[in-house]
């Protein structure tokens, strides 16, 4: 079952369009990863997948239910959740209570979702065990490490239990020490949530070819070249559009 959907889409804040003619489908269990180089347009379309910013142009369907206005509230409660590339947490709050204000306010249980009442349930557990944080659950968020604090706005978003996941640059500002846990982290979610859409937006190559199921190429806000990793990388024009000369080294 198909389920993200974008058809022609376009958007743009009153001059040229930032993302043109889009029309890409994602399938139910998919792993998609969305590449180019700075200014394609891929924060932008990541925004009109999450509801954030409503296409200029186009359509935008979630498991075949029209979302184009749908906005991000409602998509969050039809399933989709996301993490940004700038990780959002309270760091006033301990791992656990990050965890809890994120369900809660998913689940619009309080007026106030900032100061709610700790009510740990399994899917906290489950969200903590996920991403390696179980131990560290009665810890100040402020005393985490930055690859810890990627790893907590994961749980975060998976405590809303989402049927996609939209993931901006999971690895973003991690030490080489962080990244390779972190691929292991999303290959246990994929394994363990075979249902799971995940949409990535992504400069490291290694997180690209270690979880993609297939590559998107953006450049100049449109689709240029979308296929198999293997494929994606091989092509000359990723090479052109993107990766340039040093990608044979890194690949190697």
């Amino acid at each position: 079952m198909t389920a993200l959907e974008l058809v022609n889409v376009y958007k743009n804040y009153g001059g040229p369009p930032v993302v043109q003619d889009v029309s890409l489908s994602i399938e139910e269990g998919e792993t998609v990863a969305i590449i180019g180089p700075n200014g394609a347009g891929k924060t932008t379309l990541f925004g009109v997948m999450a509801g954030e910013h409503r296409a200029t142009k186009g359509t935008l369907s979630f498991f075949g239910r029209d979302a184009t206005r749908a906005g991000a509230k409602r998509l969050a409660h039809r399933g989709v959740a996301r993490t940004f590339q700038v990780a959002r947490y309270f760091l006033e709050k301990t791992v656990e209570q990050n965890l809890v204000i994120a369900r809660d306010a998913h689940r619009s249980r309080y007026r106030n979702p900032v100061s709610p009442t700790p009510r740990p349930e399994q899917s906290i557990t489950d969200a903590l065990e996920a991403v390696g944080l179980e131990e560290r659950r009665h810890q100040s968020s402020s005393t985490l490490s930055h690859g810890d604090r990627k790893s907590l706005e994961i749980a975060m978003a998976l405590t809303q239990e989402p049927a996609v996941l939209l993931l901006d640059e999971p690895t973003a500002g991690m030490g080489a020490e962080d990244i390779p846990r972190t691929i292991r982290l999303l290959q246990g979610l994929k394994e363990s949530r075979g249902d799971l859409t995940i949409v990535i937006t992504a400069h490291d190559m290694e997180v690209v070819f270690a979880l993609a199921d297939r590559v998107v190429l953006m450049a100049n806000g449109r689709i240029a070249l979308q296929g198999e990793p293997a494929a994606v990388r091989d092509d000359p024009m990723t090479r052109e559009i993107y990766l340039g000369n040093s990608f044979e080294a890194d690949a190697s």
